[in-house]
Protein backbone atom coordinates (compact mmCIF):
# COMPACT_ATOMS: atom_id res chain seq x y z
CA UNK A 1 0.00 0.00 0.00
CA UNK A 2 1.11 3.36 -0.74
CA UNK A 3 -0.40 6.06 2.14
CA UNK A 4 -0.75 9.53 1.81
CA UNK A 5 -1.13 11.80 5.31
CA UNK A 6 -2.72 14.57 5.25
CA UNK A 7 -1.64 16.41 8.45
CA UNK A 8 -3.90 19.58 10.25
CA UNK A 9 -1.92 18.70 13.75
CA UNK A 10 1.13 17.66 15.23
CA UNK A 11 3.22 14.58 14.23
CA UNK A 12 0.36 12.18 15.78
CA UNK A 13 -0.08 10.21 12.79
CA UNK A 14 3.43 10.28 11.54
CA UNK A 15 4.18 8.97 15.37
CA UNK A 16 1.78 5.55 15.20
CA UNK A 17 2.67 4.72 11.67
CA UNK A 18 6.39 4.74 12.75
CA UNK A 19 5.97 2.35 15.37
CA UNK A 20 3.79 0.06 13.49
CA UNK A 21 6.55 0.06 10.93
CA UNK A 22 3.99 1.61 8.29
CA UNK A 23 6.72 4.87 7.41
CA UNK A 24 7.81 2.98 4.63
CA UNK A 25 4.93 2.80 2.65
CA UNK A 26 4.22 6.38 2.61
CA UNK A 27 4.42 8.03 -0.41
CA UNK A 28 3.43 11.77 0.26
CA UNK A 29 2.83 13.95 3.24
CA UNK A 30 0.54 16.98 2.61
CA UNK A 31 -0.17 19.52 4.59
CA UNK A 32 -2.18 22.99 5.31
CA UNK A 33 -1.26 25.89 8.05
CA UNK A 34 -0.27 24.62 11.13
CA UNK A 35 0.04 20.73 10.18
CA UNK A 36 2.86 22.22 7.44
CA UNK A 37 5.43 23.40 10.49
CA UNK A 38 5.52 19.60 11.56
CA UNK A 39 5.62 18.54 7.92
CA UNK A 40 8.65 21.14 7.00
CA UNK A 41 9.84 19.87 10.31
CA UNK A 42 9.94 16.21 9.72
CA UNK A 43 11.20 17.25 6.03
CA UNK A 44 14.15 18.93 7.30
CA UNK A 45 15.61 16.84 9.65
CA UNK A 46 15.58 13.18 7.53
CA UNK A 47 14.18 10.71 5.49
CA UNK A 48 10.91 9.80 6.68
CA UNK A 49 10.46 6.57 5.47
CA UNK A 50 13.23 5.02 6.22
CA UNK A 51 13.30 6.16 10.04
CA UNK A 52 13.03 3.44 13.00
CA UNK A 53 10.17 4.36 15.39
CA UNK A 54 13.68 4.80 17.80
CA UNK A 55 14.85 7.39 15.66
CA UNK A 56 12.38 9.03 14.73
CA UNK A 57 11.74 9.64 18.56
CA UNK A 58 14.74 10.71 19.18
CA UNK A 59 15.50 12.91 16.44
CA UNK A 60 12.74 14.34 15.18
CA UNK A 61 9.75 14.03 17.81
CA UNK A 62 11.42 14.87 20.64
CA UNK A 63 13.24 18.60 19.79
CA UNK A 64 9.51 19.34 17.85
CA UNK A 65 7.69 18.78 20.59
CA UNK A 66 10.10 20.48 23.21
CA UNK A 67 10.44 23.48 20.87
CA UNK A 68 6.29 23.99 20.59
CA UNK A 69 5.60 22.77 24.51
CA UNK A 70 8.57 24.60 26.33
CA UNK A 71 9.46 27.61 23.73
CA UNK A 72 7.33 28.42 21.17
CA UNK A 73 8.03 29.93 17.75
CA UNK A 74 6.98 33.28 16.52
CA UNK A 75 7.07 34.74 20.27
CA UNK A 76 10.20 32.73 21.16
CA UNK A 77 12.52 35.17 18.49
CA UNK A 78 13.81 38.51 19.65
CA UNK A 79 13.16 39.68 16.18
CA UNK A 80 9.40 39.68 16.97
CA UNK A 81 9.58 41.45 20.18
CA UNK A 82 11.73 44.01 18.07
CA UNK A 83 9.30 44.07 15.61
CA UNK A 84 6.40 44.68 17.95
CA UNK A 85 8.16 47.67 19.69
CA UNK A 86 8.73 49.51 16.47
CA UNK A 87 5.08 48.64 16.06
CA UNK A 88 4.20 50.09 19.24
CA UNK A 89 5.72 53.11 18.11
CA UNK A 90 4.42 53.68 14.66
CA UNK A 91 1.31 53.48 16.24
CA UNK A 92 1.84 56.12 18.75
CA UNK A 93 3.39 58.32 16.39
CA UNK A 94 0.11 58.49 14.11
CA UNK A 95 -1.85 60.08 17.32
CA UNK A 96 1.36 62.05 18.63
CA UNK A 97 2.11 64.22 16.35
CA UNK A 98 -1.37 65.98 16.91
CA UNK A 99 0.35 67.00 19.96
CA UNK A 100 3.65 68.99 17.85
CA UNK A 101 3.84 72.41 17.53
CA UNK A 102 2.90 72.69 14.47
CA UNK A 103 0.07 74.70 12.55
CA UNK A 104 -2.40 72.59 11.13
CA UNK A 105 -1.27 71.76 7.20
CA UNK A 106 2.04 70.50 8.48
CA UNK A 107 0.28 68.18 11.79
CA UNK A 108 -1.97 67.16 8.83
CA UNK A 109 1.02 65.65 6.73
CA UNK A 110 2.54 64.44 9.57
CA UNK A 111 -0.45 62.39 10.33
CA UNK A 112 -0.83 61.06 6.96
CA UNK A 113 2.64 60.39 6.84
CA UNK A 114 2.79 58.59 9.58
CA UNK A 115 -0.72 56.34 9.19
CA UNK A 116 1.31 55.63 5.81
CA UNK A 117 4.40 54.29 7.61
CA UNK A 118 2.16 52.42 10.06
CA UNK A 119 -0.07 50.42 7.35
CA UNK A 120 3.61 49.03 5.71
CA UNK A 121 5.46 48.32 9.04
CA UNK A 122 1.68 46.57 10.24
CA UNK A 123 1.65 44.49 6.39
CA UNK A 124 5.36 43.09 7.26
CA UNK A 125 3.52 41.10 9.80
CA UNK A 126 3.95 37.64 7.46
CA UNK A 127 7.40 38.37 6.65
CA UNK A 128 8.41 38.72 10.83
CA UNK A 129 6.54 35.14 11.05
CA UNK A 130 8.71 33.99 8.34
CA UNK A 131 11.99 35.28 10.18
CA UNK A 132 11.10 33.64 13.26
CA UNK A 133 10.33 30.54 11.94
CA UNK A 134 13.65 30.34 10.08
CA UNK A 135 15.29 31.03 13.49
CA UNK A 136 13.46 28.92 15.56
CA UNK A 137 12.65 25.47 13.27
CA UNK A 138 14.19 25.85 9.70
CA UNK A 139 17.53 26.06 9.97
CA UNK A 140 20.82 24.33 10.06
CA UNK A 141 23.78 24.66 10.91
CA UNK A 142 23.38 28.67 11.11
CA UNK A 143 21.84 28.45 7.34
CA UNK A 144 18.32 29.01 6.88
CA UNK A 145 17.04 25.71 5.07
CA UNK A 146 15.86 26.41 1.27
CA UNK A 147 13.11 24.36 0.25
CA UNK A 148 14.84 22.78 -2.87
CA UNK A 149 17.18 21.05 0.06
CA UNK A 150 14.04 19.07 0.71
CA UNK A 151 14.91 15.91 -1.02
CA UNK A 152 13.62 12.29 -0.13
CA UNK A 153 13.79 9.11 -1.87
CA UNK A 154 10.76 7.68 -1.33
CA UNK A 155 8.30 10.14 -0.66
CA UNK A 156 7.71 13.71 -1.29
CA UNK A 157 6.66 16.52 1.39
CA UNK A 158 3.87 18.75 0.04
CA UNK A 159 2.86 22.27 1.71
CA UNK A 160 -0.27 24.07 0.73
CA UNK A 161 -1.44 27.43 0.52
CA UNK A 162 -4.17 29.68 -1.51
CA UNK A 163 -3.96 31.98 -4.09
CA UNK A 164 -6.83 34.20 -2.99
CA UNK A 165 -6.82 35.99 -6.58
CA UNK A 166 -7.60 32.51 -8.09
CA UNK A 167 -8.66 30.94 -5.11
CA UNK A 168 -6.93 28.00 -5.60
CA UNK A 169 -3.61 26.21 -3.98
CA UNK A 170 -0.44 26.44 -4.86
CA UNK A 171 1.61 23.51 -3.91
CA UNK A 172 5.39 23.69 -2.59
CA UNK A 173 7.86 21.02 -2.51
CA UNK A 174 11.54 20.54 -2.52
CA UNK A 175 11.29 19.32 -6.33
CA UNK A 176 8.39 22.21 -7.89
CA UNK A 177 5.87 24.40 -7.14
CA UNK A 178 2.79 24.27 -8.96
CA UNK A 179 -0.69 25.27 -9.45
CA UNK A 180 -3.58 24.94 -11.73
CA UNK A 181 -3.25 28.71 -13.18
CA UNK A 182 0.64 28.99 -12.78
CA UNK A 183 1.40 25.45 -14.21
CA UNK A 184 4.78 24.32 -13.27
CA UNK A 185 8.04 25.80 -11.79
CA UNK A 186 11.12 24.90 -9.32
CA UNK A 187 11.36 26.42 -5.86
CA UNK A 188 14.09 28.76 -6.55
CA UNK A 189 15.82 29.81 -3.69
CA UNK A 190 12.27 30.38 -1.74
CA UNK A 191 13.34 29.32 2.20
CA UNK A 192 11.25 26.46 3.61
CA UNK A 193 9.98 28.77 6.33
CA UNK A 194 8.83 31.70 4.39
CA UNK A 195 6.87 28.28 2.19
CA UNK A 196 5.35 27.15 5.72
CA UNK A 197 4.29 31.12 7.05
CA UNK A 198 2.49 31.29 4.15
CA UNK A 199 0.96 27.88 4.08
CA UNK A 200 0.13 29.12 7.98
CA UNK A 201 -0.71 32.87 7.22
CA UNK A 202 -4.62 32.73 9.40
CA UNK A 203 -6.40 35.23 7.91
CA UNK A 204 -6.63 38.17 10.25
CA UNK A 205 -3.78 37.29 11.88
CA UNK A 206 -1.17 37.76 9.13
CA UNK A 207 -1.60 39.37 5.54
CA UNK A 208 -1.58 37.46 2.10
CA UNK A 209 1.96 37.37 1.10
CA UNK A 210 3.26 38.70 -2.30
CA UNK A 211 5.85 36.75 -3.60
CA UNK A 212 7.54 36.91 -7.22
CA UNK A 213 6.58 34.17 -9.68
CA UNK A 214 9.68 35.13 -11.64
CA UNK A 215 11.94 33.27 -10.15
CA UNK A 216 10.13 30.05 -10.24
CA UNK A 217 10.33 29.92 -13.77
CA UNK A 218 6.23 28.98 -14.21
CA UNK A 219 5.41 26.82 -17.09
CA UNK A 220 1.87 25.02 -18.35
CA UNK A 221 -0.56 27.40 -16.48
CA UNK A 222 -4.02 28.13 -17.56
CA UNK A 223 -3.14 31.58 -17.75
CA UNK A 224 -0.31 34.27 -18.47
CA UNK A 225 1.57 34.08 -15.13
CA UNK A 226 1.40 37.52 -13.33
CA UNK A 227 4.66 39.34 -11.52
CA UNK A 228 3.38 37.77 -7.94
CA UNK A 229 1.45 35.26 -6.30
CA UNK A 230 -0.63 36.81 -3.33
CA UNK A 231 -0.94 33.87 -0.72
CA UNK A 232 -2.90 33.48 2.37
CA UNK A 233 -3.45 30.40 4.34
CA UNK A 234 -3.54 26.91 3.15
CA UNK A 235 -6.98 25.71 5.28
CA UNK A 236 -8.49 28.88 3.23
CA UNK A 237 -9.24 26.53 0.90
CA UNK A 238 -8.62 23.42 1.84
CA UNK A 239 -8.44 22.58 5.25
CA UNK A 240 -7.71 19.21 5.37
CA UNK A 241 -4.99 19.38 2.93
CA UNK A 242 -7.16 16.24 0.61
CA UNK A 243 -6.89 17.78 -2.55
CA UNK A 244 -3.14 17.25 -3.39
CA UNK A 245 -3.45 13.32 -3.26
CA UNK A 246 -7.19 12.98 -4.90
CA UNK A 247 -5.57 15.36 -7.78
CA UNK A 248 -2.57 13.38 -8.60
CA UNK A 249 -3.92 11.43 -11.22
CA UNK A 250 -5.13 14.66 -12.69
CA UNK A 251 -2.16 16.47 -12.30
CA UNK A 252 -0.01 13.49 -14.47
CA UNK A 253 -2.86 13.93 -17.25
CA UNK A 254 -2.45 17.94 -17.07
CA UNK A 255 1.99 18.10 -17.03
CA UNK A 256 2.68 14.39 -18.40
CA UNK A 257 6.08 15.15 -18.89
CA UNK A 258 6.19 15.61 -15.01
CA UNK A 259 4.44 12.60 -14.42
CA UNK A 260 7.02 10.51 -12.78
CA UNK A 261 7.86 13.50 -10.47
CA UNK A 262 3.80 12.61 -8.53
CA UNK A 263 3.40 9.46 -6.04
CA UNK A 264 0.16 8.53 -6.39
CA UNK A 265 -1.18 6.87 -3.35
CA UNK A 266 -4.04 4.31 -2.96
CA UNK A 267 -4.59 5.25 0.80
CA UNK A 268 -5.16 8.09 2.69
CA UNK A 269 -5.06 9.15 6.23
CA UNK A 270 -6.23 12.77 7.02
CA UNK A 271 -5.52 13.94 10.62
CA UNK A 272 -7.78 16.88 11.18
CA UNK A 273 -6.94 19.14 14.16
CA UNK A 274 -10.17 21.70 13.81
CA UNK A 275 -12.90 20.98 15.91
CA UNK A 276 -16.74 21.98 15.48
CA UNK A 277 -17.82 25.38 16.09
CA UNK A 278 -18.39 26.04 19.69
CA UNK A 279 -21.64 27.79 21.03
CA UNK A 280 -20.34 31.16 22.12
CA UNK A 281 -21.03 34.30 24.13
CA UNK A 282 -22.83 37.03 22.23
CA UNK A 283 -22.10 39.88 24.59
CA UNK A 284 -19.46 41.54 22.59
CA UNK A 285 -21.25 41.71 19.76
CA UNK A 286 -23.39 44.11 21.47
CA UNK A 287 -20.62 46.88 21.13
CA UNK A 288 -21.29 49.31 18.63
CA UNK A 289 -19.36 49.27 15.17
CA UNK A 290 -16.62 46.59 17.21
CA UNK A 291 -19.54 44.29 17.60
CA UNK A 292 -20.29 44.15 13.99
CA UNK A 293 -16.74 43.30 13.60
CA UNK A 294 -17.11 40.51 15.32
CA UNK A 295 -20.42 39.32 13.94
CA UNK A 296 -18.94 39.22 10.41
CA UNK A 297 -15.87 37.06 11.82
CA UNK A 298 -18.84 34.83 13.81
CA UNK A 299 -20.42 34.90 10.27
CA UNK A 300 -17.40 33.69 8.51
CA UNK A 301 -16.93 31.30 10.68
CA UNK A 302 -19.75 29.58 10.33
CA UNK A 303 -19.60 29.29 6.64
CA UNK A 304 -16.22 28.07 7.39
CA UNK A 305 -17.80 25.32 9.51
CA UNK A 306 -20.51 24.25 7.56
CA UNK A 307 -18.48 24.14 4.48
CA UNK A 308 -15.60 21.95 6.13
CA UNK A 309 -18.12 19.72 7.75
CA UNK A 310 -20.03 18.79 4.18
CA UNK A 311 -16.56 18.29 2.49
CA UNK A 312 -15.27 15.74 5.57
CA UNK A 313 -18.64 13.84 5.27
CA UNK A 314 -17.93 13.70 1.67
CA UNK A 315 -14.69 12.84 1.85
CA UNK A 316 -15.84 9.78 4.29
CA UNK A 317 -18.33 8.82 2.23
CA UNK A 318 -16.08 8.21 -0.91
CA UNK A 319 -13.85 6.26 1.37
CA UNK A 320 -16.49 3.94 2.44
CA UNK A 321 -17.59 3.32 -1.08
CA UNK A 322 -14.48 2.88 -2.93
CA UNK A 323 -13.25 0.59 0.24
CA UNK A 324 -16.53 -1.58 -0.88
CA UNK A 325 -16.14 -1.19 -5.07
CA UNK A 326 -12.05 -2.50 -4.18
CA UNK A 327 -11.12 0.54 -6.10
CA UNK A 328 -9.85 3.85 -5.85
CA UNK A 329 -8.90 5.79 -2.72
CA UNK A 330 -9.37 4.26 0.44
CA UNK A 331 -8.80 5.90 3.25
CA UNK A 332 -9.49 7.19 6.84
CA UNK A 333 -10.29 10.50 8.65
CA UNK A 334 -8.71 11.40 12.42
CA UNK A 335 -11.07 14.37 14.30
CA UNK A 336 -8.80 15.54 17.21
CA UNK A 337 -12.87 16.57 18.86
CA UNK A 338 -13.44 12.94 19.50
CA UNK A 339 -12.99 10.20 21.87
CA UNK A 340 -10.48 7.00 20.63
CA UNK A 341 -13.97 5.08 21.77
CA UNK A 342 -16.45 7.20 18.71
CA UNK A 343 -15.06 4.60 15.79
CA UNK A 344 -14.74 1.94 17.42
CA UNK A 345 -18.48 2.16 19.14
CA UNK A 346 -19.81 3.04 15.74
CA UNK A 347 -18.44 -0.19 13.67
CA UNK A 348 -19.23 -2.27 16.91
CA UNK A 349 -22.73 -1.18 15.40
CA UNK A 350 -22.78 -2.17 12.09
CA UNK A 351 -21.68 -5.66 11.83
CA UNK A 352 -24.17 -6.38 9.07
CA UNK A 353 -22.70 -3.35 6.87
CA UNK A 354 -18.80 -3.79 8.27
CA UNK A 355 -17.84 -7.51 9.20
CA UNK A 356 -14.07 -6.84 9.32
CA UNK A 357 -14.78 -3.33 10.92
CA UNK A 358 -16.36 -4.63 13.45
CA UNK A 359 -14.73 -7.65 14.95
CA UNK A 360 -11.53 -4.74 14.52
CA UNK A 361 -13.59 -2.59 16.46
CA UNK A 362 -14.61 -5.01 19.56
CA UNK A 363 -10.61 -5.68 19.54
CA UNK A 364 -10.25 -1.51 20.27
CA UNK A 365 -12.22 -1.73 22.85
CA UNK A 366 -11.24 -4.11 24.74
CA UNK A 367 -7.55 -2.51 24.77
CA UNK A 368 -9.42 0.86 25.68
CA UNK A 369 -11.68 -0.68 28.08
CA UNK A 370 -14.97 0.17 29.59
CA UNK A 371 -13.89 2.14 32.69
CA UNK A 372 -11.95 4.74 30.39
CA UNK A 373 -14.53 6.12 28.53
CA UNK A 374 -15.32 9.05 30.65
CA UNK A 375 -11.80 9.91 31.02
CA UNK A 376 -11.12 9.74 27.37
CA UNK A 377 -14.43 12.08 26.52
CA UNK A 378 -12.82 15.06 29.37
CA UNK A 379 -9.67 14.49 27.36
CA UNK A 380 -11.55 15.46 24.30
CA UNK A 381 -13.41 18.08 25.43
CA UNK A 382 -10.42 19.81 26.86
CA UNK A 383 -8.39 19.11 23.68
CA UNK A 384 -10.69 20.47 21.66
CA UNK A 385 -10.61 23.98 23.07
CA UNK A 386 -6.83 24.55 22.41
CA UNK A 387 -6.49 26.96 20.35
CA UNK A 388 -4.30 27.39 17.59
CA UNK A 389 -0.71 29.14 18.86
CA UNK A 390 2.46 30.14 17.80
CA UNK A 391 3.65 30.71 21.55
CA UNK A 392 4.72 27.71 23.32
CA UNK A 393 1.48 25.74 24.66
CA UNK A 394 2.84 24.45 28.11
CA UNK A 395 4.17 20.53 28.89
CA UNK A 396 1.12 19.48 30.31
CA UNK A 397 -1.15 20.78 27.28
CA UNK A 398 0.88 19.43 24.55
CA UNK A 399 1.57 16.06 26.56
CA UNK A 400 -2.19 15.59 26.37
CA UNK A 401 -2.95 16.60 22.80
CA UNK A 402 -0.05 14.08 21.61
CA UNK A 403 -1.42 11.34 24.03
CA UNK A 404 -5.05 11.70 22.83
CA UNK A 405 -4.09 12.36 19.11
CA UNK A 406 -1.67 9.05 19.12
CA UNK A 407 -4.39 6.71 20.98
CA UNK A 408 -7.18 8.20 18.31
CA UNK A 409 -5.31 7.30 15.24
CA UNK A 410 -4.16 3.91 16.80
CA UNK A 411 -7.63 3.34 17.20
CA UNK A 412 -9.15 4.47 13.77
CA UNK A 413 -6.43 3.13 11.51
CA UNK A 414 -6.98 -0.30 13.13
CA UNK A 415 -10.50 -0.40 12.75
CA UNK A 416 -10.84 1.49 9.36
CA UNK A 417 -7.53 0.29 7.14
CA UNK A 418 -6.80 -2.81 9.46
CA UNK A 419 -3.62 -1.45 10.83
CA UNK A 420 -1.55 -3.08 13.86
CA UNK A 421 -3.57 -2.52 17.39
CA UNK A 422 -0.39 -1.90 19.78
CA UNK A 423 -0.35 -2.06 23.76
CA UNK A 424 -2.21 1.42 25.12
CA UNK A 425 0.47 4.16 25.80
CA UNK A 426 0.64 5.84 29.00
CA UNK A 427 0.36 9.88 29.13
CA UNK A 428 4.18 9.68 30.69
CA UNK A 429 5.71 8.54 27.48
CA UNK A 430 4.17 11.80 25.73
CA UNK A 431 5.21 13.81 29.14
CA UNK A 432 8.72 12.90 28.36
CA UNK A 433 8.87 14.45 24.84
CA UNK A 434 8.16 17.74 25.80
CA UNK A 435 10.44 18.36 28.73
Amino acid sequence: SHAQISPSSHFLGRKLLADVGKNRNVVCVSSVSGGSLTNAFVAQEGDYSRLTAEDFERHIAQPFARRVAQIGTLWASWTTWAYIVTLCLTFLAVFSVWWLPLDLSMRLVGFIGSLALLSVVANRRGAVCSLALRRTLYSRHGQPTRLRDIHSANLQHIICTTEVRGGEHVYFSGDFVCSYRLGWGCPAGLGLGDAVQVSAAFPVGFPPRWLRTAPHNFTGGARETPRFMVLSDGGVYDNMAEQWPIGVGSRKRRWPIRSELLKEPDSLVVVNASGPLQWDAIRRLRVPVIGEIFALLRVLRVLYDKTTTTRRIGLVDRFDRETKEREGLEGALIMINRSPFWTADYFDRQGDMWPGRAERARRVLAVLGDDGRAHWEEIARSNNGVKTTLSRLGGDVAASLLYHGYVLAMANLHVILGFPLIELPSIDRFRKLTM
